[in-house]
């Protein structure tokens, strides 16, 4: 599929540097890539929706050559599978000029790790951050586990890319139900763990309120 869809845009909170845009789009994965980054200098929440599988390539990944649909991003880290099914995408933009934004690499991934860390703890689950250097083979994104990436049991609950430009920086945030490896492929070193494999007895609805919730308070 190649449209993207615009579903809805509301807007939370009254100081303008620290206001929140959330929105919902649909369409192909492709296209959902192409999403230029925001240049209007506010904070924006978007909810990425789409109904078939593909392999998500980092900026710089090699391509698997699984015979999938394969879309490449403009953000670093390896390749991801999105499934509609199993799978939850939110993007996360900071403008440069927000109280937010850091210069260093590594720092600028706490916050967001932290905010939805304490989404998933108060759902119940015994989440939090990594610190520290990148551990792990990064060629798959949950073979590896970055700064600021969300943890269970040292499990990779969440993972996180990101994506600067002059004005912005987007984050790219992808989370499981159940996590399994991609079709035709097996590691000895995954590190992915779904939020229901972890235990958690939630909706897929109820758990992306509550990571927005808890985003949008920030």
């Amino acid at each position: 599929m190649g449209y993207v869809h615009l579903e809805s845009v509301v807007t939370f909170g009254m100081i303008p540097t620290r206001e929140w845009v959330l929105e919902r789009w649909s369409g192909g994965v492709a296209a959902l890539h192409k999403r230029p980054v925001p240049i209007d200098g506010r904070r924006r929440l978007s909810i990425l929706e789409f109904d078939e599988p593909a392999f998500v390539l980092g900026s710089r990944s090699l391509d698997p050559g699984l015979n999938q649909q394969t879309v490449r991003r403009r953000s670093g880290g390896g390749i991801v599978l999105l499934d509609p099914e199993e799978s939850t995408w939110i993007d996360v933009t900071l403008p440069r000029n927000d109280p937010l934004w850091s210069d260093d690499l590594n720092h600028s991934f706490r916050w967001l790790g932290e905010t939805i860390a304490s989404a998933f703890v108060g759902l119940g689950l015994e989440a939090r951050t990594h610190e520290g250097k990148l551990l792990g083979d990064d060629t798959w994104c949950f073979d590896a586990v970055g700064a600021g990436e969300v943890l269970w049991c040292n499990r990779k609950l969440v993972g996180i890319s990101q994506r600067r430009t002059r004005q912005a920086a987007r984050f790219q945030c992808v989370w499981y139900r159940h996590f399994h490896e991609p079709p035709g492929f097996t590691s000895d070193n995954s590190r992915g763990v779904g939020w229901a494999d972890a235990g958690l007895a939630s909706s897929a609805p109820a758990v992306l309120d509550s990571v927005l919730s808890a985003v949008i308070e920030v």
